[in-house]
């Protein structure tokens, strides 16, 4: 786990070392354990290593082929890196590493080593003798792969921090608007002109000022048939994905809170005889602590637990250096307590594992509730009663889900598309931009409700939570691993019918099922929270001020959000209305306006 960077420019011209240099320490912070820098004319790369995998100096990257031919620096781990080394027994290894494994592979078999490889990862390859460069990202996005290309160089970097150190960065209006709607910038945008993020599961070349770009092979995996077990294939690839994620050559933690994501993974680890340590952060606002939980489950499987407290003191503390941090606009305010929660954790551990994935895969999320219920009113021609009801409710007790119920109804009338475009930007801000975003991605070939899940896993998992996690982790020389993102798992799941993965009646029925011989029953029977922060609450005491200061006042802001609306969001929840996510947005807007505007 690592970050990297590099530059491949014309035949004609050599690489500048100095550049180099400044884009690796842009990425210092992924790669606490090392420095490497190869050049060699026309290419050069950069790595900053963490290490996790062959902690000798034989995993040290740039690596590069005996023969001299092939260069490579890559970020993310090869999970299948020993099952490949027996494959290459012609192979003469000098180290234990996946680095060296994938740089065989590609020796080997050229692009097609993409079809075998399991893992995260985002990795570029020079080839010295065609004068080629090889790039890839990982199915699912775990790994950030930024990059500027045109007919003198191609620029990549695993941080925009690192190509803004040697290119200047000039400000994308659109991914601004696209932002406001959806909380984060969608790839292939940025937020930066000419610069753009390679979306999840895409590959390239860069060869003499030609950019060509495709698919990466979807992985070769159990595909649903009606005659087999559903819940025992899925039980079978969750211990395989867990048991993957735990070979580490250092401790490895996971983070631990009372939902059925993490207790699920943490259920496993277990039964793989790991005994972990496990991390967990909490407030002192009881709707949003799970703190009790996750010691309770810690408890029952042995582990050494570790819970923190955020205050809101805590968190404006370090709310600018996260925002810059991250580079683009990004405002999910959970990235705070994932801040804090991993710069703990990496006072005890390098590597952890998550709960990532499970709402995107099993249907989690309380949104596709609301949406199946105006789906179904829609349906039965009800629409307009619901509306008129919706409308009344939220004007007597000012409840915005009532209003955005009722967005979504009268989306519905457009189609199933824009029904949940309404229903997702009604958290944030309903720009244009974002809801055509939204439709454009929302496929129509399949049910409505697996369409939703469609999109939130290869939008705003990829663009958003992976974003947040990778950003967070990384900051403090943390690895992070998410077995519920499993490549396999993932290709299976999909595979499924979509009542095999939404259920209505009981959240997360399957990943429930297939595990719950391992579990306390009344896991799979809780809420769901989520890992949120009581912004509202927060905004209306001790981070007013800083907003005042921030937002209000911000001229640079107002070319985007008005001041009217602005304080007329901050009045509102005053007044005891949860403005929470949109006026982090704003400030978090402001903040990257002040250091790029």
């Amino acid at each position: 786990m690592c970050g990297i960077a590099g530059e491949i420019r014309q035949p004609s011209q050599m690489v500048d070392a100095e550049r180099l240099e400044r884009m690796s320490a842009g990425l210092a912070r992924r790669g606490p354990d090392g420095q490497g820098i190869w050049t060699e004319g026309q290419a050069g790369f950069v790595h900053r290593r963490l290490s996790i995998i062959d902690l000798s100096e034989g995993g040290h990257q740039p690596m590069i082929s005996a023969d001299g031919r092939y260069a490579i620096t890559f970020n993310g781990e090869i999970y299948n890196y020993q099952e490949l080394r027996v494959q290459l027994s012609g192979f003469s290894f000098q180290s234990q590493s996946d680095t060296e494994v994938l740089l065989a592979m590609y020796a080997k078999e050229g692009e097609k080593m993409l079809e075998k490889i399991h893992g995260m990862f985002a990795f570029a390859i020079w080839d010295n003798v065609e004068k080629k460069l090889f790039f890839a990202r990982d199915r699912i996005g775990k790994k950030p792969f930024f990059y500027r290309a045109n007919a003198e160089s191609f620029l990549f970097a695993s941080e925009l921090k690192a190509i803004g150190a040697v290119e200047k960065l000039e400000i994308d209006e659109e991914s601004i608007k696209l932002f406001l709607g959806l909380q984060y910038v969608p790839s292939p945008r940025t937020g930066f002109k000419n610069i753009l993020s390679l979306e999840p599961g895409m590959s390239g070349t860069w060869k003499d000022g030609v950019l060509e770009l495709k698919a990466v092979p979807p992985p070769r995996s159990p595909s649903f048939t009606k005659e087999g077990d559903v819940v025992g294939t899925v039980r079978g690839l969750l211990e395989e994905s867990v048991r993957l994620r735990l070979i580490a050559d250092v401790p490895v933690g996971i983070f631990l809170s009372g939902g059925i994501d993490s207790s699920a993974v943490a259920a496993l680890a277990k039964e793989q005889g790991m005994k972990l340590s496990s991390f967990t952060l909490g407030f002192d606002e009881a709707k949003f602590d799970e703190r009790d939980q996750s010691a309770e489950l810690a408890k029952k499987f042995g582990f050494e637990h570790h819970a923190f407290v955020a205050k809101p003191e805590d968190l404006l503390a370090i709310a600018d250096e996260v925002i810059k941090h991250y580079d683009s606009p990004f405002a999910d305010s959970s990235s705070l307590n994932t801040w804090i929660l991993a710069r703990e954790t990496k006072k005890h551990v390098k590597a952890v594992l998550t709960g990532d994935g499970g709402d995107e895969l099993f249907g989690g999320y309380r949104r596709y509730g609301y949406y199946e219920k105006a789906l179904r009113l829609h349906r039965m021609g009800l629409g307009w009663i619901a509306i008129n009801v919706a409308w009344l409710m939220s004007s007597v007790n000012r409840d915005p889900r009532y209003r955005r119920f009722t967005e979504t109804l009268e989306g519905l009338r457009v189609s199933n598309a824009e029904g949940y475009a309404r229903l997702f930007l009604g958290a944030y801000f309903d720009t244009p931009e974002a809801r055509a975003f939204i439709v454009s991605r929302f496929r129509t070939d399949i049910d409505p409700i697996e369409a939703a899940m469609d999109f939130d896993l290869h939008s705003y998992l990829s663009d958003d939570l992976n974003v947040k996690m990778d950003r967070a982790t990384m900051a403090h020389g943390l690895e992070a691993r998410c077995p519920l993102l499993d490549q396999d798992l993932v290709a299976y799941v999909t595979s499924l019918p979509v009542e095999y993965r939404y259920n209505k009646a009981k959240k997360k029925a399957l990943l429930v099922d297939a595990v719950q011989d391992l579990l306390p029953a009344e896991v799979g029977q809780r809420p769901k929270r989520g890992f949120q922060v009581p912004l509202a609450s927060w905004f209306r005491a001790a981070l007013r001020p800083a907003f005042i200061e921030r937002c209000v006042q911000s001229t640079k802001l107002h070319a985007y959000v008005s001041r009217d609306k602005v304080e007329q969001l901050l009045k509102e929840n005053d007044l005891g209305s949860d403005h929470g996510n949109r006026l982090w947005m704003l400030y978090s807007l402001a903040t990257w306006l002040e250091q790029y505007g």
